[in-house]
């Protein structure tokens, strides 16, 4: 299970003042929590990832830029043309980042000789 790190979520989105009540009323640390521990014990591997750029970054080609996210639902890349839904896109870079950061997580530890 691969999730964006949740911590600090407040401090780096940006929303119209009738919707701060409502983000701010939610315990995104208790939800990280609560996917933790329900991953531990279906025996599932759960990781965190670095949110930034997932949304705006291009699945085929990797190039990076706030215009591939015309609109807060659509993503568009600049230089390739791949489009699709934004969130999409996010959740396919958060898996990516994932599967990455997993080859680090659980690599051999190299033996040296002698």
């Amino acid at each position: 299970m691969a999730v964006e790190e949740l911590g600090g979520i407040r401090d780096r989105v940006r929303l119209r003042r009738d919707q701060r009540d409502r983000l701010s009323s939610w315990p995104f640390h208790q939800l990280g929590e609560h996917l933790k521990y329900k991953a531990r014990q279906a025996g599932v591997p759960y990781i965190e990832v670095d949110p930034a750029y997932t949304s705006q970054r291009c699945l085929r080609c990797g190039h990076t830029e706030k215009a591939n996210r015309s609109t807060r639902d659509h993503f568009c890349c600049r230089r390739c043309g791949l489009a699709g839904p934004a969130d999409h896109v996010a959740g396919v870079n958060v898996r990516n980042r994932a599967r990455s950061a997993w080859v680090f997580v659980n690599a051999p530890v190299p033996v040296s000789p002698g």
